[in-house]
């Protein structure tokens, strides 16, 4: 029985270790630059040369990116327009970086490429709502509202029953 608990201790003190591990790993703008860059390499074929510049340009900025997100200060939407600005940078300098057939194919990949950046992951996207759907809505609620007032009146007759 006790080298079942000692067992037991051990599975989980290596499932707490792994946990906290992952919990203090940081990356840094070097790392994030070369993943996107590798992606690119992958994506469009690049030669070494141009994977030298990609590479150089993402790291300029991550660098950027990263000494934003340390100003605590600053305004959300300030941020997301400087992110904006930094992508568009970005975009510029892949123009000069890149050969025309590779540039072609970066700029119909660059929505999907972008998407996983800083600002798409805030961006709030407004939805017009047709009148189906408002109908469909206000169905919703009058039926959560029938729901709410069927559970009322099932509790109240188990409490007279009590």
């Amino acid at each position: 029985m006790s080298k079942v608990k000692v067992l037991v201790t051990l599975v989980v003190f290596a499932v707490l270790l792994s946990f906290t591990a992952n919990s203090f790993a940081v990356t840094y703008p070097g790392d994030r630059a070369g993943w996107k860059a590798d992606y690119l390499w992958k994506k469009l074929k690049l030669t070494n040369d141009e994977y030298t510049k990609v590479y150089q340009i993402f790291l300029d900025y991550e660098f950027k990116v990263k000494d934003m997100k340390v100003d605590k200060n600053a305004d959300k939407k300030a941020k997301v327009e400087k992110m904006k600005k930094l992508q568009a940078d970005v975009d510029a300098a892949m123009t000069k970086a890149l050969p025309k057939e590779k540039l072609d194919n970066y700029n119909k990949m660059k929505e999907k490429f972008w998407k996983k950046s800083w600002v798409a992951k805030r961006k709030v996207v407004k939805k017009e709502t047709t009148e189906t759907e408002k109908k469909e809505e206000v169905k919703k609620d009058v039926k959560k509202e029938e729901v709410k007032k069927d559970v009322k009146k099932e509790e109240k007759k188990e409490e007279k029953k009590k």
